[in-house]
């Protein structure tokens, strides 16, 4: 009974990757600094309002943060301050992308005069 069930997870596995394989571009688990830096702008600008979406959930203690300096805003000037921001960017502030999105747009709140509590 287990190698049956062993047999249909192994098989929805398989099928399940064939599909991922056969997307158009595949499906993009993880964004290198240099693959950001080669996206077209609006899908930097989704991958950035992605970013700051999952930080929002995940970091409530940034969500304060980002409420008051980045009010007003726009996604397009959000992503602006990243692709900046991003040749810059000492090699450990950007070891993944998220990561990298996150520290950007905390230098620029610095700079912008933004105290952090």
């Amino acid at each position: 009974m287990q190698t049956k069930k062993f047999l249909l997870a192994l098989m929805t596995y398989a099928a399940a990757s064939a599909a991922i394989a056969q997307t158009p571009g595949g499906m993009r688990q993880a964004i290198s600094p240099d693959h950001y830096q080669s996206m077209q702008p609006a899908e930097r600008q989704i991958y950035v309002a992605g970013v700051l979406d999952a930080d929002r959930v995940f970091f409530q203690m940034t969500q304060p943060v980002f409420a008051a300096c980045l009010n007003g805003v726009t996604l397009a000037q959000a992503t602006d301050v990243v692709d900046k921001g991003l040749p810059t960017m000492k090699p450990e502030l950007r070891l993944s992308m998220p990561l990298a999105v996150h520290n950007a747009l905390i230098e620029a709140c610095d700079r912008g005069g933004y105290n952090q509590p």
